[in-house]
């Protein structure tokens, strides 16, 4: 019996069929590029978790927002400071206690209970004071306890005159003298201004023998 022989181009069927050499060019293109862009996410994914300075910030209608559970909306709007402002308000409160509603208490009691002066005659013999001229209570002891009297204020312009007056007596007798002293010669006027002494050449004296 005979056997014919298989020539060796012939493919067996158990074997796979071959790829043209185009279908091995795409699938490389494709490996290639599967693999740039693998390579770009992992890059992408690193610098995002490693380095929070390149991370871009949300838009702003994109901005998360908290929000109460109970009592609406609870935003966090950033504003001026205040602390100045209530720093302010809190001086004046304690100064307003402090000061001007007790002393609006003391002029309402001072109104009510001792009330404006009245016209009277003086008595015989009698010089009244200076403060007693003045209507309101409080005018009166502000102006008995706080400021001169007219007669203070007297002289104290008096005594300044006196001292100023003295001053201008002074001065003329110092012209007389001044002037007198000029005419008869008796004053330093002959004299005139020295050399000074660092200027002298005292070399001729340190060695007379020579």
């Amino acid at each position: 019996m005979a056997h014919r022989c298989r020539p060796q181009s012939e493919t067996s069927p158990h074997t796979p069929p071959r790829l043209s050499s185009a279908n091995m060019a795409g699938m490389s293109l494709l490996r290639s590029a599967a693999a740039v862009f693998s390579r770009l996410q992992a890059a992408q994914r690193g610098v995002l978790r490693g380095d929070a300075l390149l991370r871009r910030a949300p838009l702003p209608a994109t901005v998360p927002l908290r929000f109460s559970s109970s009592h609406g909306k609870k935003l966090f709007v950033i504003g001026p400071t205040v602390y100045h402002d209530k720093k302010f308000l809190s001086y004046l409160k304690f100064y307003v206690l402090l000061g001007v509603i007790p002393a609006a208490i003391a002029i309402t009691l001072i109104n009510i209970f001792i009330g404006p002066a009245e016209l009277a005659e003086i008595p015989e013999g009698y010089v009244p004071e200076e403060w007693e001229y003045y209507q309101h209570p409080i005018t009166r002891w502000i102006s008995r306890n706080m400021y001169p009297t007219f007669q203070e204020s007297y002289e104290k312009g008096m005594a300044i005159i006196h001292i100023e007056s003295e001053k201008r007596q002074l001065r003329l007798y110092e012209d007389i003298a001044e002037r007198a002293m000029e005419r008869r010669g008796d004053g330093p006027w002959f004299f005139h201004t020295t050399v000074d002494k660092n200027l002298i050449d005292n070399e001729h004296k340190a060695t007379p023998d020579q």
